[in-house]
């Protein structure tokens, strides 16, 4: 096998300089605030809940248990041995009873019920006594999904808070030790959704952000390649690479695909970003950001942005694009193709 000739001092260079930027962490950024792609660099599309909002969504929890499908009561009317017994509530909080029948006891916590059966059995005894204990709770319930290392449906006995569904769920599975994970969802209901930022409350220890859980609630731990960006082009490992922190750069990308290849047109590079009402490609010239240490096109990146490396001499766009994957064939637009590749 052939060996691949030594690379060219420029590239060797660039990427030298690229290995400094990742190993001494993050630098400040300038920002020309008139750029949109920078205004749009710090823009962030998740509103994560403060802990001012997660109070307002915890005021108006319960903090009794309420009976609901599911849950295996004892039924209990002292000194009557017949009519006690332990009783399904049905899907619909449902329990028939001896002489009662059908009758609905769902939503009611414990005391409530008791009061309810004693004044249903008073038409038949004289001052009955009723105890109604709950021997298996499975109507308080929330849902994990996405993630975690057992997804599914998790039962409480009390007010349970998202840290405990996470512990019960498994934890979080972490299958590269490069990649965590650091955002979640809580559907409530029909028109409410919580997210939290999972980075301040796991590696921050910010409890603050611990909420408290309402029956019925969905979990969603997204995976992580939800949250990524595409490096194409000239560097040695194109595709794609997940955003691990609001924090990841350019240049923090580029050397994540291994920096550019010696055939890199680095002056050339473009960033292409969906937007709305404004043009989606940038061209940075990266040999000049690196000579002069200017970096206020090093942009951060934003979900499912693309960055391409041009070859050398040639527009080699479609190449590439033939090499990834349909999503990004459906992605990028025949315009953006067409801009990205202007001079």
């Amino acid at each position: 096998m052939c060996s691949r000739p030594p690379r060219a001092p420029l590239c060797l260079t660039a990427l030298a300089l690229l290995f400094l930027l990742a190993c001494t962490g993050p630098k400040p950024i300038e920002v020309d605030n008139d750029d949109p792609f920078a205004r749009n660099s710090f823009r962030t599309d998740i509103p994560f809940a403060d802990p001012e909002v997660i109070r307002l969504h915890e005021a108006n929890l319960t903090h009794e248990y309420l009976i609901g499908s599911g849950d295996l009561l004892n039924v209990d009317i002292w000194n009557r041995p017949k009519l006690s017994g332990e009783h399904l509530v049905g899907p619909y909080g449902h329990i028939t009873l001896p002489m009662l029948g059908e009758f609905k006891i769902g939503g009611m916590n414990r005391k409530k019920a008791s009061e309810l059966i004693t004044a249903l059995y008073r038409q038949f005894y004289e001052e009955p006594i009723t105890t109604v204990k709950i021997i298996k709770y499975m109507n308080n319930r929330v849902y994990v999904l996405g993630r975690v290392a057992n997804p599914g449906v998790i039962h409480f006995s009390s007010q349970a808070t998202l840290l405990e569904a996470l512990a019960m769920a498994g934890g979080l599975p972490t299958r590269d030790k490069t990649i965590f994970l650091s955002k979640c969802y809580i559907v409530r209901g029909k028109e409410q959704i919580i997210w939290i930022d999972l980075l301040k409350l796991l590696q921050r220890a910010n409890l603050k952000l611990n909420i408290s859980l309402a029956n019925n609630d969905i979990i969603y731990i997204p995976e992580s390649m939800d949250a990524a960006v595409f490096v194409m082009g000239e560097v040695e490992n194109p595709g794609s690479y997940q955003i691990q922190t609001t924090g990841l750069s350019m240049l923090d990308a580029i050397n994540l695909a291994g920096g550019p290849t010696e055939d890199a047109q680095t002056g050339k590079i473009r960033l292409i970003r969906e937007m709305e009402d404004q043009e989606g490609v940038k061209t940075i010239n990266m040999d000049k950001m690196l000579a002069t240490g200017n970096l206020a096109q090093n942009f951060l990146l934003l979900d499912n942005d693309i960055i391409f490396i041009p070859k050398k001499g040639i527009a080699s766009f479609n190449y590439y694009l033939r090499q990834i994957d349909p999503f990004m064939r459906t992605f990028i637009s025949g315009t953006i193709i067409h801009e990205s590749l202007k001079d």
